[in-house]
């Protein structure tokens, strides 16, 4: 179902996306909806070697990540923030 002004709600604005190219600041995601979204890279993340790291990985691995299509920023959840051991099933 196709957004319309009438059925668009805060969370319609949060889509799946997977990183496609990183370049100039600039991070490139495709949607599912095959939609093209360029997101200026955080000005916190500048310089830093192991966000771009972190964003190259996820471009190989063909991960989904959640993006906020109308304010062109990935969203910062646990899957971002969380140390790795957090999620430990032992």
């Amino acid at each position: 179902m196709k957004n319309t002004p009438d059925n668009v709600t805060a969370s319609d604005n949060i889509v799946s996306a997977q990183v496609i190219a990183l370049n100039d600041n600039v991070i490139t995601v495709k949607t599912e909806d095959s939609e093209i979204i360029k997101i200026k890279q955080p000005v916190s993340t500048q310089g830093d070697n192991l966000f771009l790291e972190t964003m190259k990985d996820i471009v190989r691995s063909g991960l989904w990540i959640p993006v906020n299509r109308v304010m062109r920023i990935i969203m910062r959840y646990d899957w971002f923030d969380t140390p790795f051991e957090k999620y430990s099933y032992v």
